[in-house]
């Protein structure tokens, strides 16, 4: 099985995570103003998630874990 942390582009990672993140805060916004609320909360974790999966690339140099859990990723 390949190693899936050897060679990673940190840099290329975290700006993926970011990028894609702010693509989603900007749908959560239009949602928001839409009064599409439940939604605007749905997308805004996921843009808070990609956020911290590109914390965790910089801070561990490693791939972020296969998760949705905030908390997880925060410890």
């Amino acid at each position: 099985m390949p190693d899936l942390n050897s060679n990673i582009d940190v840099d290329k990672v975290v700006k993926h995570w970011i990028d894609t993140s702010l693509e989603d805060y900007n749908t959560m916004h239009s949602l928001f103003i839409s009064k599409s609320y439940s939604w605007a909360l749905f997308i805004g974790h996921i843009s808070l998630e990609k956020l911290l999966k590109a914390y965790y690339v910089k801070k561990h140099r490693t791939h972020a874990p296969f998760t949705h859990n905030l908390y997880r990723l925060l410890s």
